[in-house]
């Protein structure tokens, strides 16, 4: 009972690594190029996200299914790409990759889910699917895991370890979405969408080489240098020339 409630009020930010924005809440833009078996995953993800009170996921459904676009899986300036594909057998079951700029505001994001492993019979069903899909987008946003113990009771979130796990966020996640979101910046890093709860409308006032306005580097590619591996999860940093920080969130499959 202790260890749970202290899982359960402790901080589980992914290193203070937020979206930029001006207006208490916003809408951020989630270009689904997942094929057909995912959407309704990464439809139900959103909306459960969306129970947030200071972040509004809006889904882009027209995104491309191109096995090119799938594979690279490059998120648009102040937006998250969502794909799927068979990666391979890499060990991964999905990834979460986030891009900042100076000021540390996160400018673009994206999230894979490696058919290699969900078209196996243990983990191609809903609830491996729904809790890896509901887990990358929460690091998308900033949030860490709240435990990473697959054999303890279960906090009841798809951003805890367990097996079987969770599907959805729990009260805490959004607790800790208000706390990093808590203070308004100078500037929104975020491209903004077309409907959901408020936000900045859409528009880009970053300054000139920040946030929304920063420029794409199509040519960067890996993950760069692993910050460490804790049970299942790992992350992994580079540095581009110009500055730019890419942080990778690494969930692997077990066993691996």
């Amino acid at each position: 009972m202790a260890s749970v409630g202290s899982s359960a009020i402790a901080s589980h930010s992914w290193g203070d690594y937020h979206w930029a924005r001006t207006t208490a809440s916003f809408d951020l833009t989630i270009i689904n190029s997942t094929t057909s078996e995912w959407d309704p995953r990464v439809s139900e993800a959103i909306a459960d996200w969306n129970d947030s009170s200071v972040l509004q996921m809006v889904e882009d459904t027209g995104g491309s299914t191109s096995r090119k676009t799938r594979r690279q899986c490059r998120g648009g300036t102040g937006t998250i790409r969502i794909c799927n594909l068979e990666y391979g057998n890499t060990g991964w079951l999905g990834i979460a990759g986030i891009s900042l700029d100076s000021n540390g505001h996160i400018t673009t994001g994206y999230t894979k889910l490696n058919d290699t492993y969900f078209n196996t019979s243990y983990y191609n069903n809903y609830t491996w699917r729904q809790s890896v899909t509901c887990q990358e987008l929460g690091h998308n946003v900033g949030l860490d895991h709240q435990d990473e113990d697959f054999n303890n009771q279960s906090l009841f979130t798809c951003m805890d370890y367990q097996d079987p796990p969770f599907e959805a966020p729990n009260a805490h996640d959004f607790e800790q979405l208000e706390t990093i979101y808590n203070h308004l910046d100078s500037y929104d890093s975020y491209a903004g969408g077309g409907g959901g709860g408020g936000g900045g409308g859409g528009g880009c006032n970053a300054p000139p080489g920040k946030g929304c306005n920063k420029s794409d580097m199509p040519g960067a590619v890996g993950w760069g240098a692993s910050l460490g591996r804790r049970g299942n999860a790992e992350t992994f940093i580079r540095i581009d020339p110009d500055g730019t920080m890419h942080l990778t969130h690494v969930t692997w499959a077990i066993g691996h």
